[in-house]
C-alpha cells in the first residue's frame, strides 16, 4: 500500500489526520449548535458557502506564489497554524454572525495551505503513483474525520443535557490535535526542489499558461460543485428526521452516520487513487458524479433510518472517489512550473460556485420544497456535469507535464 508514497507524502498525511480530527469534533455538531443559537436552514448555508468561498480566494495566490518562490512548507505551516488557533474561539460564539467570522478566518488558513500542500504531495510523486498518494492523504484525512466524532460521542453521553455550552466545551477540546499538527509540521516536512526555469512573471501571464486542459476541467467542476450540497445538509436531514440508532439519543444517532459516511470516504479515497493511475481519472470522476445524484435522490426521499443510512454510505463513496482523483487529474494537465498555480485555481474556483450553490441549497430547504428540493437540485447538477465531463474533459491519455 505504501509504494510510491514519500516520506513527505506520508508525514502529510499524519498532520492531516490529526487535524481533521480536530475540524471533525466541531464539524458534526456545529448545524447543531448553529440551530441551538438560531441560525435557519438559509444562515447555515450561507455560513458554510461564505467561509469556503473566501478561503477558495485565498488558494489560487497562494498556490501561485509558492510556485514563484519554490517554496511549499512557509505556506503550509503558516495555514495550519492560522486555522488551530482560531477553532477555539468558537468557545464564545453566541450568535450566527460570531461562528461566520471564525469559520471564514479558520477557512483562511485552509486557504493558504491547500494548493501549496497538494502542489508538495505532486512534487514528491513519481506521476504513475500520484493517484495512489492523494488518495492515501484523502484517507488520512478522513480517518481523522472518523476518529474526532467518536472522541465527541461520550461527551455528549456524559452529559445530563445537550446545550450550546456543551458544543462550546468540545470547541475548546478541538484545539489540542490541530496544534500538534502544526509541531509536526515544523519538524519533519521538508521542502522538494520544485522543477522549472526561472522565477515566474505576474500572476495573470502565467494563469494563462495553463493550457485549455486544464480550463476544460475547471468547467465541469464548477458545474458540479455549484449543486454539491454539503455535509451540513445531511446532518441536517437526519437531525429533521428524527430517526435512532439503537435507541440512541438523536443527536449521537446523527454523528455516528457521519462518522460511517468517513470510514466509506477513507476506503474508497484508497481504492480510487490505485484505479486511477490504471484506468484514468475520467471514468474515476464519472463514476463519483453518478453516485453523487444517486445520493441527492436517496436523501430527497429519506425519512426512514435505512435511507438515511444508504444516503450517507453514496455520499462518502462519491466523496472518496472524487477529491484525490480530481486533484490528480489537475496535476496531471498542469505544467510542472504551475502546479501550485494550478491546484490554486481549482480550489478558487470550487469555492467561487459554492457561495451561490450554498444559498440556493438554503433557500431551497427554506421554501415549501424543503429537503427534497435542496437534494433533487444537487443530483440535478451532477448529471449536467457528468454529461459536460464525457463530452469535453480531457480523456486517459492527455499529459501536458
Amino acid at each position: 500500500m505504501l509504494t510510491g508514497i514519500s516520506t513527505n507524502v506520508l508525514v502529510l498525511g499524519v498532520v492531516s489526520l490529526l487535524t481533521d480530527m480536530s475540524s471533525e469534533m466541531i464539524y458534526p455538531i456545529m448545524p447543531l449548535f448553529l440551530t441551538a443559537i438560531g441560525a435557519s436552514g438559509l444562515v447555515i448555508g450561507l455560513i458554510e458557502g461564505a467561509s469556503e468561498t473566501t478561503a477558495s480566494l485565498i488558494k489560487v495566490f497562494s498556490g501561485w506564489y509558492s510556485d514563484r518562490y519554490r517554496m511549499r512548507k512557509p505556506f503550509i505551516l503558516g495555514g495550519y497554524g492560522a486555522s488551530s488557533l482560531v477553532k477555539p474561539l468558537l468557545y464564545f460564539a453566541t450568535q450566527p454572525w460570531h461562528v461566520l467570522g471564525l469559520r471564514i478566518t479558520e477557512r483562511v488558513g485552509k486557504g493558504v495551505r491547500s494548493a501549496p500542500r497538494d502542489a508538495l504531495i505532486a512534487d514528491s510523486t513519481d506521476r504513475g503513483y500520484r493517484g495512489r498518494a492523494f488518495g492515501f492523504h484523502k484517507a488520512m484525512d478522513s480517518s481523522g474525520a472518523v476518529f474526532g466524532p467518536l472522541l465527541v460521542i461520550p461527551v455528549l453521553l456524559a452529559a445530563a443535557t445537550v446545550t450550546a455550552d456543551t458544543y462550546r466545551m468540545i470547541f475548546l477540546v478541538s484545539a489540542i490535535p490541530a496544534l500538534v499538527a502544526v509541531f509536526i509540521i515544523l519538524m519533519f516536512v521538508r521542502e522538494k526542489e520544485s522543477e522549472g526555469g526561472s522565477k515566474l512573471g505576474l500572476f495573470f501571464s502565467e494563469v494563462r499558461h495553463l493550457g485549455r486542459p486544464f480550463y476544460l476541467i475547471l468547467i465541469v467542476v464548477m458545474t458540479f460543485y455549484i449543486g454539491e450540497i454539503s455535509y451540513a445538509f445531511f446532518i441536517l436531514r437526519a437531525s429533521d428526521a428524527g430517526t435512532s440508532i439503537a435507541g440512541l439519543d438523536v443527536d449521537i444517532s446523527v454523528i455516528l452516520l457521519y462518522v460511517l459516511y468517513n470510514v466509506v470516504f477513507v476506503v474508497f479515497a484508497i481504492l480510487s487513487g490505485d484505479l486511477s493511475d490504471r484506468w484514468g481519472r475520467k471514468p474515476i470522476i464519472a463514476v463519483s458524479f453518478i453516485v453523487f445524484a444517486l445520493a441527492g435522490l436517496t436523501m430527497a426521499i429519506a425519512d426512514l433510518l435505512p435511507l438515511l443510512i444508504l444516503g450517507f454510505v453514496l455520499f462518502g463513496v462519491y466523496k472518496g472517489s472524487s477529491e484525490g482523483v480530481l486533484k490528480a487529474y489537475v496535476t496531471d494537465v498542469a505544467p510542472k512550473r504551475l502546479r501550485g498555480t494550478a491546484l490554486g485555481a481549482f480550489h478558487t474556483s470550487v469555492g467561487l460556485v459554492m457561495l451561490p450553490g450554498g444559498l440556493v441549497a438554503g433557500l431551497l430547504w427554506d421554501s415549501s420544497l424543503g429537503p427534497a428540493g435542496t437534494f433533487t437540485y444537487g443530483a440535478m447538477m451532477a448529471v449536467v456535469a457528468l454529461v459536460l465531463l464525457i463530452v469535453i474533459a480531457p480523456g486517459k491519455d492527455v499529459q501536458v507535464n
